[in-house]
């Protein structure tokens, strides 16, 4: 197990474990709920287990250039040039609303060939999405389909942002990170250009849009070679951040510590 350091933490003894944020470390052991051990650059040590982050690895290696609290690269190149061309895509043939109409954005397309996707065998579906949530299986496309992890991921993102009150451009933006973090943003693609009876239903759509052509899959062959690489993508990047004071989880780790070995003062 790897994990990544938020934090500088300077070694004082020969015991402890120093380290820089970004840093990435291996985990030896984590008997202790406050202090772990780990290692570095072949040293070994312990320090304060709220200084760290588990790094979510599953199937892939990890790789700081695809990380976004690492890499501003990263960050422009995904929400700052690939995002707008995939929205040109997906805009390309979209009917403009009327006056008396709603808006229309590929987001709400995605909504409702996601949705009807998930509909076609509902009971097999849902019995899956229920067991992951109960169990908490990884669903990286081992236990859910692409389909069923577009789902998934919509649902996420709708409740998450919709508390923010942002765009359908910040939604889309987002969830596109979360196709690349589980490497099935070509899949995602194919489910929605494949699915003729949903595109046909859909009326944001006219005959001649890019969805309907058999063009989509070229993007999605240029979109395959971004699965064999490792993203870790905030998909709440874009979202505001509540303020937090830069000492507070050394207080609380000192508090927690001092609490446990019962040398706590009321002062704390």
């Amino acid at each position: 197990m790897k994990l990544i350091l938020v934090l500088d933490f300077e070694r004082h003894d020969d015991d402890e474990l120093g380290f820089r944020k970004n840093d990435i470390i291996t985990i030896i052991s984590q008997k202790d709920e406050h202090c772990w051990v780990g290692e570095l650059n072949g040293l070994r040590g312990w320090f304060p287990a709220k200084f760290v982050e588990l790094l979510d690895e599953r199937s892939k290696q990890y790789s700081s250039a695809g990380d976004d609290s690492i890499s501003e690269t990263v960050t422009d190149l995904v929400r700052g040039t690939l995002c707008p061309v995939i929205k040109q895509v997906l805009e390309h043939g979209m009917k403009r609303p009327n006056f008396l109409g709603g808006p229309c954005h590929p987001w709400l397309f995605i909504e409702e060939s996601a949705t009807k996707e998930v509909e076609k065998d509902f009971n097999s579906v849902y019995s899956r999405l229920v067991l992951c949530k109960t169990y908490r299986l990884d669903e990286d496309g081992k236990v859910l389909t692409p389909e069923e992890l577009l789902y998934r991921c919509v649902q996420a993102v709708n409740q998450s942002h919709d508390n923010a009150h942002v765009q359908m451009d910040v939604k889309l933006r987002s969830l596109i990170c979360m196709g690349l973090n589980e490497q099935v943003l070509h899949l995602w693609l194919e489910v929605l250009c494949s699915s003729s009876e949903v595109v046909q239903k859909c009326s944001m759509y006219h005959p001649w849009s890019f969805v309907y052509s058999p063009g989509w899959v070229q993007i999605k062959c240029d979109l395959r070679i971004l699965s064999q690489l490792s993203f870790n993508l905030n998909p709440d990047w874009e979202l505001p951040v509540k303020k937090e004071t830069s000492n507070q989880p050394l207080k609380d780790g000192v508090r927690d510590m001092l609490v446990k070995h019962h040398l706590f003062s009321w002062d704390i």
